[in-house]
């Protein structure tokens, strides 16, 4: 699991939570009122990618691949004792990993990944797309916790293309990749209070 700010104030943290939380807000409100607008008059995107109704079931399936991929990559932490060197963190930080998930899925699942893709060049993209979306989360692959974080949300990227990518989508809806990235970021914040590396007094 990430660790991020590890060497800043506290202050210095809650601000940019804060602010992080205020960004991923605003996207949120931008692309639903776009959402909204193309439910009553149907047509073109305009300005947010997968703007489109998705089916119960492409979100659900997308959710379930995402907490099966957590608990995985829990388990392997626990397997090779590494669960103790992640670091603590605080209550508010829940608010900036929910924006940041939100945000990231508008760039990787949305504004560079076009609904019309097919065959190669789909694959080309989820592929690449994957690794820089592993590698700018900035793990240190020369230590065991951060290979498993990186093989982890390497193939959590993936799964998040697929769930825009998939039969069971069939409008390209960014609705399950939205939904099932901040289901990722809550539940790593879940085992890390069930662990006890979330302190609420910070």
């Amino acid at each position: 699991m990430s660790s991020r700010l590890a060497n800043s104030s506290p202050l210095f943290r809650l601000i940019t939570d804060i602010v992080y939380l205020l960004i991923g807000l605003g996207v949120v409100y931008a692309w639903f009122s776009e959402y909204r607008k193309r439910q009553r008059n149907p047509g073109p995107e305009l300005f947010w990618p997968g703007t489109t109704r998705a089916p119960i079931s492409g979100i659900l399936i997308t959710i379930s691949g995402i907490l099966l991929f957590t608990v995985a990559e829990t388990c392997a932490e626990i397997h090779y004792q590494v669960t103790a060197s992640q670091t603590v963190s605080n209550l508010h930080i829940l608010g900036a990993t929910v924006a940041a998930a939100i945000v990231e899925e508008m760039v990787f699942r949305g504004f560079v990944a076009p609904s019309h893709l097919r065959g190669i060049k789909l694959l080309g993209l989820i592929v690449i797309g994957s690794i820089i979306f592993s590698a700018i989360h900035g793990f240190d692959f020369s230590t065991v916790q951060g290979r498993i974080s990186l093989i982890a949300t390497f193939f959590i990227s993936v799964w998040l293309y697929l769930g825009r990518y998939n039969p069971l989508n069939p409008e390209r809806s960014i609705l399950p990749c939205l939904i099932g990235h901040v289901v990722r970021n809550v539940a790593v914040f879940g085992v890390k209070w069930a662990q006890g590396f979330v302190d609420f007094n910070s």
